[in-house]
């Protein structure tokens, strides 16, 4: 273990991306294989699957805080109250989204809230142990994820992360609509189930399916640390890249004709530069590219009111060649800067 950890200091990227891999493809696929074997009627086991899912989608924060932790261990004092205040309620709002999106998406009425809940109570300790973590003895571990709790960068950054998604799928709409000879926004429709299903799916992507746990890995220790060696445009490239791999186990489970690998190849890169781009606007606030992630994901419940357009793809891949040339991605940012790890230790 030793000569593991000695290893890992001299080779932290690549611990992560190796870590975070393995935890991805063990624990997902060992989930699916225990649901496809119809394993999922008995409550104890409907938790160990899902809690095993989650865990796995988990992979790139935990993977982040298992190498920062075990390569600077360093410890400082801290206020205990912060750390277990912090952490009862994440769990206990994380609990609540946890049971009303596994109560909206249940196909079978009989069953009630208690198995939703019961499920949901070890699953609301993830989001709860990384927030929790900011406030951790262990100094490394504070300032890698001390912007969730302390985010940095102006406020308009974080109301451009919110709704840079809904804006492009809107004026998408309207752009197909008006060159159709229809009115601007023709066939498109909210309403309170609408939108409180769309509540609850942001909510559920921020605190567990794409939020804090992808970005609190690909932002706040793979992009910061790639950063120190390479300008924000091919650390960005370099992350798709990768994110294409890590994806693949979920994409083959949820999307089986294959189509998805086209949004992977074709839009995610795309993607990938918008969120990196917002992480480097807030001066390496984790925060940001969570809520714009979040944000993303939860316009998936809209489609039916509000449908993905190719105009809006085009819009989508604009923003991004705009965000490309207005900040000069290609040029590497300043040694200094928050959201550049120090280089002698970025390995």
């Amino acid at each position: 273990m030793r000569k593991s950890i000695e290893w890992m200091k001299t080779h932290r990227l690549v611990s992560f991306f190796i870590l975070t891999l393995v935890l991805m493809y063990i624990l997902f696929f060992l989930a699916f294989y225990l649901y496809q074997m119809g394993l999922a009627d008995q409550t104890l086991l409907q938790v160990l699957i899902v809690s095993m899912s989650r865990l796995a989608v988990y992979s790139p924060v935990l993977a982040g805080m298992l190498v920062t932790r075990w390569t600077i261990p360093v410890r400082g004092p801290v206020s205990a109250s912060k750390r277990w205040f912090t952490f009862g309620i994440v769990w206990l709002v994380a609990l609540i989204i946890s049971t009303l999106d596994l109560w909206r998406g249940n196909p079978d009425p009989t069953v009630g809230w208690v198995p939703m809940l019961i499920i949901s109570i070890p699953i609301a300790i993830l989001p709860a142990f990384v927030f929790s973590s900011a406030f951790s003895q262990v100094t490394s571990l504070r300032d890698y994820l001390s912007t969730l709790v302390r985010p940095r960068g102006h406020i308009i950054w974080y109301l451009v992360a919110l709704l840079t998604f809904p804006v492009i799928h809107l004026l998408g709409v309207a752009i197909t609509n008006l060159l159709a000879g229809r009115p601007s926004l023709y066939n498109t429709y909210l309403n309170p189930e609408i939108l409180s299903a769309t509540l609850i799916t942001f909510a559920s992507v921020f605190f567990y399916s794409g939020g804090v746990n992808e970005e609190g890995g690909w932002r706040g220790f793979a992009q910061r640390r790639l950063q120190a060696n390479y300008s924000p445009l091919v650390t960005n490239l370099l992350l798709w890249a990768y994110l294409v791999v890590w994806h693949i186990p979920n994409d083959i489970v949820e999307y089986r004709d294959g189509g998805y690998l086209l949004f992977r190849i074709g839009l995610y890169p795309f993607i990938t530069i918008i969120l990196g781009w917002i992480y480097n606007r807030t001066r390496g606030s984790i925060l940001a590219p969570v809520l714009l992630h979040a944000s993303m994901n939860s316009m998936n419940t809209l489609q039916t009111s509000i449908p993905v357009t190719n105009a809006g793809s085009v819009l989508l891949i604009l923003f991004a060649v705009f965000a490309v040339f207005y900040d000069r991605m290609w040029k590497k940012l300043p040694t200094d800067y928050p959201a550049v790890y120090p280089v002698d230790k970025a390995a």
